[in-house]
């Protein structure tokens, strides 16, 4: 009876461990930022590219500007980067891209896109205040292949 109970519970821990393993951590809703700006990465979604071997990432953020002026956001100020530190800049621009004015106090939405190898599964998002100064805030962001 010793035999089974003890094998059992090696089962049991055996499970949960790969179970852990394959959990990926990720930053997605964390705030982070500067004194002046909190931004926050709220959905991730992938759209095809032209080819099969690239995607279109769209990270959907949230800002909040926490100074007493207005502060220029854009998607300019912000890039991946995979595990290797391949920097992958901002795709195009689009409609629903992030680039406006932020009022003080004011929270606002926006999205920006990357175009990445179809088989990346986590990135590295940057945000940077200016392009002079070293980022304010980076965060692990994991998402499906498909």
């Amino acid at each position: 009876m010793k035999k089974i109970l003890t094998a059992i519970s090696i089962a049991a821990l055996f499970g949960l461990a790969l179970a852990g393993c394959g959990k990926e951590d990720t930053d997605i809703n964390k705030a982070l930022g500067s004194e002046e700006m909190t931004v926050t990465p709220t959905k991730i979604t992938r759209e095809k590219a032209a080819t099969d071997r690239k995607n279109i990432l769209k990270i959907a953020v949230k800002v909040k500007n926490n100074s007493k002026t207005e502060i220029g956001i854009g998607a300019g100020n912000f890039r991946i980067k995979d595990d290797n530190r391949k920097v992958y800049d901002s795709y195009g621009m689009k409609k629903d891209s992030l680039g406006q004015v932020v009022a003080p106090g004011e929270t606002i939405t926006g999205n920006i896109y990357f175009e990445v190898p179809a088989i990346l599964e986590k990135v590295w998002l940057e945000y940077d205040v200016s392009m002079d100064r070293e980022p304010a805030a980076e965060w692990l962001l994991a998402f499906p292949t498909k």
